[in-house]
């Protein structure tokens, strides 16, 4: 089989569709203002020629103005009931070959606990929002030839622990606790099934995207970090040991994540599997510290030598995903979370927002979702190291650098006033 492939900026062999040009095909995207949602309305709008009506969901109303082939649609899938939900979809004459669905919900911690942490409201609610939703289309009488879910890769409990490297689609269901993955992946089957249908489980890893104000996001506080340590005069330091600068942690910019699931759902190949989704590209925070330093003008620290500066923190989990080995554990020579609570870092942040005219902060009441997301992110000792050959056996050959990613988002996220320009 020949294929042609194409790059588009810093996204390289990425697919074409010659199959489905001018076919004018409809989707319902949900989560449409969130950081995949946004990047996926985007990359389909600009394929007129294959997509001639988008619907946008979600709560709120986009912030930006669209373009002539999307219409958004507010619409609640955790307060509604699927009845609800149809009668919204009717009313505005939804009818939609294709499903990407990004809809997620993250509940508050558990007081003193980490960010995933009450297991039992995070499955209740994001189940309910795939189940609300899914039970509202055979109601408005809508019916996809394929429905995407995009989960991600906490399916391997790779939060939880050490996993088996490299995470690959077909490895078992860790059973250390609950993940809401789990029901929703076999909820969409069974609605596939009843249906006719055919779904797709997409599963990248940290999602790198530039939405306002989206907490979810450890670009969004990482480069904050960076912007006040060079206001201050001070080093971006690293708060992990040796182990956490040399890990392998693949990343997912959600531009690429949108390119793949387009893929994913026009290619026939891809359906009823389960794809793992990265920016295919071998990156550590470690290697990349120094490049972090020399965009904001400012030195690079390295690891602590002295093992009396870290802190230890044990998982509580005696066995990992993997299956042995022992509890992951994680050193840390200061925390980003602690660090955001700082007086002078405020006054450093405050003294940043009026000189750039900065509109948005992850400081305060967000610090937990934001500056505690990359605590979690980087200072784990860990690899996350997923495999791409299922994709690249069914066709799928997409790649972009993750510092190239990281920086553009940087950029656009400056843009968007939520971060200091670079220098």
């Amino acid at each position: 089989m020949s294929q042609t492939v194409v790059s588009k900026g810093i996204f390289h062999g990425l697919p074409t569709f010659p199959d489905h040009e001018g076919k004018k095909h409809s989707i319902i995207v949900t989560g449409a203002n969130g950081i995949s949602g946004t990047a996926m309305v985007k990359v389909l709008s600009g394929a007129p020629e294959r997509w001639d009506k988008i619907y946008a969901l979600s709560r709120r109303p986009p912030t930006n103005k669209l373009p002539s082939n999307v219409e958004h649609i507010a619409v609640d899938f955790l307060e509604s009931t699927p009845e609800q939900i149809a009668r919204t979809l009717q009313a505005k004459g939804v009818m939609a070959d294709y499903v990407y669905f990004a809809s997620y919900v993250q509940p508050p911690p558990l007081e003193g606990q980490s960010l995933w942490s009450d297991v039992e409201a995070t499955t209740k609610q994001n189940v309910a929002l795939l189940s609300n939703f899914l039970g509202a289309l055979p109601l408005a009488n809508i019916k996809p030839q394929r429905v995407l879910l995009q989960t991600g890769a906490k399916y391997y409990g790779l939060h939880l622990g050490p996993t088996s490297i490299p995470m690959q689609e077909d490895d078992g269901r860790h059973g250390i606790q609950g993940n809401f993955y789990f029901p929703q992946e076999d909820l969409l089957a069974e609605y596939c099934k009843e249906n006719d249908s055919s779904w797709v489980v997409t599963r990248p890893c940290f999602i790198l995207g530039a939405v306002e104000s989206a907490a979810m996001n450890i670009i969004w506080p990482l480069s904050i970090y960076a912007a006040v340590q060079a206001h201050l005069g001070l080093p971006v330091e690293f708060p992990g040991d040796v182990s956490a600068w040399d890990a392998v942690k693949q990343q997912s910019t959600s531009t690429l994540i949108a390119y793949h699931a387009e893929w994913a759902l026009l290619t026939p190949e891809a359906g009823n599997q389960a794809l793992n989704q990265c920016d295919d590209s071998a990156f550590a925070w470690g290697k990349f510290w120094p490049t972090l330093a020399d965009w904001y003008k400012t030195s690079a620290g390295r690891p602590a030598s002295d093992a009396g500066a870290y802190a230890t923190i044990t998982m509580p989990y005696p066995v990992p995903p993997r299956g042995f080995g022992g509890p992951g554990t994680i050193k840390a020579s200061f925390s980003f979370l602690e660090w955001s609570k700082k007086p002078e870092v405020l006054k450093a942040w405050e003294e940043l927002k009026a000189k750039h005219d900065l509109k948005y902060s992850p400081f305060g009441e967000k610090a937990v979702d934001t500056f505690g997301l990359i605590d979690g992110e980087i200072l784990g000792g860990w690899g996350r190291v997923i495999s791409m050959d299922k994709n690249r056996s069914l066709g799928w050959h997409g790649t972009v650098h993750t510092e190239d990613g990281i920086k553009q988002v940087i950029q656009e996220m400056a843009e968007l006033k939520m971060v200091p320009p670079l220098a």
